[in-house]
């Protein structure tokens, strides 16, 4: 039968990888979205985007 410190070790680096696999997809889904609306001011040569996303993200 596995021990305690067993059960122990195991959880402990089951929860620091769900931490850095939750951390790194949240990393990879902003950066997209901060890709797209920079590539939007780009394309329009003007910052109106970036502003219209800070009201949206501002009235939530």
């Amino acid at each position: 039968m596995v021990d305690f410190t067993a059960y122990l070790v195991i959880s402990i680096v089951t929860l620091c990888f769900g931490l850095l696999v939750s951390f790194q997809v949240a990393h990879i889904m902003f950066v997209r979205r901060l890709t797209r609306l920079a590539k939007r001011c780009v394309d329009t040569g003007t910052i109106a985007p970036l502003l219209v996303e800070l009201e949206i993200a501002h009235k939530k």
